[in-house]
């Protein structure tokens, strides 16, 4: 409290200040969205089209093989929501022509992977724009090292910010939760000191992008606590992991950057809630051979 009180009006506040953990739940992240959509016309929210996709990507042999299910609902906007886990059974053809915020309002949704994409829709609706953009056309291989790239520059602009007189040690640490072999190693390229964790078991005790991977079970509390930055995959919002990864981050004093592939529309949310930046990343699509855009909101206080 006594830190609050002496806080300069519009000063950047650090992560113990600035989180706010339960803010982090997919109820939590709804409510937003529905209220601030409520005035809007209902033709924004009829859902056209709901996608179950299943699939395995490797998107180069460094990297691993990940089987994901991913939800996708579709307006005149979309938003989308993956796990690790695959699913085969059909849509639910009832919701398709609805309202999105009646099927929200009403609790129709199978499970939290669908729920979350309908918020993400909605949200991306509401958002405020996103602080840049930055496009990328070219071979998916070159689009996949890319994006690691901007993650890396994402990270140095957010240690830049933090000073270096708030590092926790000589070196900056990135916690990456949620791996990937490209990310990881443009981390190292950047001369972090980097730690990664993982819930896919088949991905616990190998070695991607120069780093082995832990378990998020057991690991990411303590590497937390060493970290100055996390970065975490956004299917830590539809998995409920995320409302204690940022108590994590918040108790740490560590930073955050969201990687959201799922909700990529809540970069507006969630800077709003704490995390210093949330890079929207348009995957699986973005390593299709057309031009895709990537976008980043920022947190200025």
């Amino acid at each position: 409290m006594e830190a609050e009180r002496g806080r300069v009006p519009g000063a950047f506040r650090p992560p113990k200040q600035a989180l706010n953990p339960p803010a982090f739940s997919v109820s939590a992240a709804e409510s937003w969205a529905l209220d601030r959509s409520r005035k809007e016309a209902a033709a924004l929210f009829r859902l056209t089209a709901l996608w179950y996709v299943n699939f395995i990507r490797q998107p180069v042999p460094s990297e691993r093989k990940t089987r994901y299910t991913m939800r996708v609902a579709q307006s005149q906007n979309y938003g989308i929501s993956a796990a690790l886990t695959s699913a085969f059974r059909a849509p639910d053809a009832g919701l398709v022509g609805l309202d999105t915020r009646r099927i929200l309002k009403d609790g129709l949704c199978r499970d939290y992977i669908e729920r979350t994409a309908l918020v993400d829709l909605v949200a991306g609706h509401v958002s405020r724009p996103p602080d840049r953009t930055i496009g990328l056309n070219d071979y998916s291989v070159v689009k996949y090292a890319a994006r690691a790239r901007i993650f890396a520059a994402e990270a140095d602009h957010i240690l830049r910010r933090k000073g270096r007189q708030h590092l926790k040690g000589g070196r900056p640490h990135v916690l990456v939760i949620g791996a990937t072999a490209a990310i990881v190693g443009a981390l190292i390229k950047r001369g972090f000191r980097v730690s990664a964790t993982d819930l896919w078991r088949e991905a616990v005790g190998k070695e991607l992008g120069g780093v082995i991977i832990q378990s998020g079970k057991t690991a990411n509390a303590r590497l937390m606590m060493e970290a100055d930055l996390a970065i975490i995959t956004g299917m830590t919002l539809p998995n409920r992991t995320l409302p204690r990864l940022m108590e994590l981050a918040k108790g740490s004093n560590t930073s955050t950057m969201i990687w959201a592939i799922t909700g990529k529309n809540l970069g507006h949310y969630y800077t709003e809630h704490g995390v210093d930046s949330v890079i929207a990343d348009p995957s699986p699509f973005l390593l299709l051979p057309f031009p895709m855009t990537m976008a980043i909101w920022r947190r200025t206080t």
